[in-house]
């Protein structure tokens, strides 16, 4: 990718962030992670509770049903070279339902080219209480290396 595409791609974003930052609806958890999450990327633009649809090409767009129109995604971090969804999972996440839900939006994240990342609340326990900020950039972490390696 050549340098005007990238800074076009990171002009247009923080467009859209700016239009979305402002969402407040927001789960346990996510507040944080977005305080630890611009630390960890501090060049990077940062936008809360991005609606799905916004990640996705024209041709997914098309086949999304009324319910998936309606779907946000928790963080996602725009960076010079990749767009990374953070879903951030309490125990709701578990269930059938939310379950069958949640593989058919990361499959059409990674069809996009996003990188999804989980942040499961059993594997960020101090996160989901917002209190201990060290522990809980330690889970944070943990996690992204999983992934990011």
């Amino acid at each position: 990718m050549t340098a005007a595409p990238v800074k076009k791609r990171l002009k247009n974003m923080k467009n859209m962030w700016t239009c979305y930052q402002m969402d407040e609806i927001i789960g346990q958890g996510e507040r944080l992670a977005i305080k630890i999450l611009s630390e960890i990327y501090p060049k990077a633009i940062l936008a809360k509770q991005v609606p799905l649809r916004e990640l996705l090409s024209a041709e997914h767009r098309e086949d999304m049903g009324e319910r998936a129109k309606k779907e946000t995604i928790d963080i996602v971090i725009f960076d010079e070279y990749d767009t990374i969804a953070v879903r951030v999972q309490d125990d709701r996440h578990k269930t059938k339902n939310f379950g069958i839900i949640d593989q058919r939006q990361k499959y059409d994240l990674e069809n996009n080219g996003v990188i999804v990342i989980d942040i499961w609340k059993s594997d960020a326990p101090y996160l989901f209480k917002e209190k201990n900020i060290e522990k809980s950039t330690e889970e944070i972490k943990k996690i992204f290396s999983d992934y990011l390696e």
